[in-house]
């Protein structure tokens, strides 16, 4: 009998890679966690960016540099994680106030 297909993974979004955001949340705060997947050319650095919902704020990140705490956040990779080929998945987390509801990343490479 036939097998179905294996699954495909998202297409890369514009600029070479992709990300999505797993949330743990709390009363009065969350911890996301951000994945990063290069697109076919691979990457030599990304950016991540994020809205927050109103009255959230970025308290602490992890594998990643935050420009701004609050509204829309960008995160660019550290020196460790940047570098990535086709296909490659990195991920970098924050935790913060407020509700972490509605949180879309849109990703850019370098």
């Amino acid at each position: 009998p036939p097998t179905d297909p294996p699954p495909t993974t998202p297409p890369p979004g514009t600029g070479g890679c992709s990300a999505s955001v797993s949330l743990n949340s709390w009363n009065g705060g969350f911890v996301a966690t951000v994945k990063v997947t290069a697109g076919s050319a691979g990457t030599s650095g990304w950016n991540v960016g994020v809205t927050l919902a109103s009255g959230a704020s970025v308290t602490n990140t992890w594998s990643a540099t935050a420009s701004g705490s609050t509204g829309t956040v960008r995160f660019a990779n550290v020196d460790y994680n940047g570098r990535l080929g086709a296909g490659q998945v990195t991920e970098f987390g924050f935790q913060g106030t407020g509700s972490g509801a509605g949180i879309t990343p849109t990703c850019t490479a370098s």
